[in-house]
């Protein structure tokens, strides 16, 4: 198992969706939507964007993050199908 992975395109950086999968192949091809922790913006994203991150330890760290000592939620959006969305804190 691995973490998905994505390029933020305001700073470059490589940041976690917060999904754990096996291939990024199985991943639905839908547009995705993600709060990002790198820049702080709404950042879209499909499957031909992602790659698998091996391990992910330091990802899963970084997606539930530490303020105060108390964990960040972050929003992701998948589009599933023309009128239905999925939506999930992480």
């Amino acid at each position: 198992m691995g973490i998905i992975m994505i390029c933020c395109p305001s700073t470059g950086r490589e940041v976690s969706t917060g999904i754990e999968m096996s291939e990024v192949e199985r991943l639905p091809n839908v547009k995705a939507t993600m709060l990002c922790p790198a820049c702080g913006c709404v950042h879209e994203w499909t499957k031909r964007d992602a790659w698998l991150a091996d391990g992910g330890e330091q990802y899963r760290a970084a997606a539930v993050g530490q303020s105060n000592g108390a964990p960040r939620a972050a929003a992701m959006t998948l589009a599933v199908a023309s009128d239905r969305t999925v939506s999930r804190l992480m």
